[in-house]
């Protein structure tokens, strides 16, 4: 269930408002330093903040604490990715995929991380993300299903 502080927080957050959602987000988990969801989202207003550091750090602790959350399990890994460290962004997917191998993001972002290494299972992975209802992600999937399928990781 989504905190009140949190939808408000995010809401900020879509408006471009970062440095008050990041204050309401730490505030929030000042008092619920546990949270999943804060930690989490505390994490998305420090990237877009700038802080990749205190961002990763936190992603990392919301993926310990909740390893199954497809959100910042999905998070995590890009930024892994970013550092190309494919191996460290599929061991972070794995529970998530387990627990739900259709998650569409979690697909999305194991397919880009296999591109390179397993083609064929990447593609795989590309088709269960085509079935998200984000149409920005479904297209993400659809070019590198595209790119795959061409051979070009």
């Amino acid at each position: 269930m989504k905190t009140e502080a949190y939808r408000d927080a995010m809401a900020r957050l879509e408006r471009g408002e970062v440095e008050e959602a990041r204050r309401l987000l730490e505030a929030a988990w000042r008092e619920a330093p546990q949270s999943v969801e804060l930690m989490h989202g505390l994490a998305r207003a420090l990237d877009l903040a700038g802080d990749r550091p205190r961002a990763l750090e936190l992603l990392e602790r919301a993926h310990a604490a909740a390893p199954t959350e497809p959100e910042p399990a999905c998070d995590l890994a890009m930024l892994y990715l970013e550092h190309e460290q494919e191996a460290r962004a599929e061991r972070v997917l794995a529970p998530v995929l387990l627990a739900q191998p259709d998650h569409p993001r979690a697909n999305l972002c194991l397919a880009l991380a296999l591109a390179k290494t397993d083609p064929l299972r990447a593609r795989g992975c590309a088709a269960k993300a085509t079935r998200d209802a984000d149409p920005q992600r479904r297209q993400q999937a659809e070019t590198l299903q595209r790119m795959l399928a061409a051979g070009a990781p």
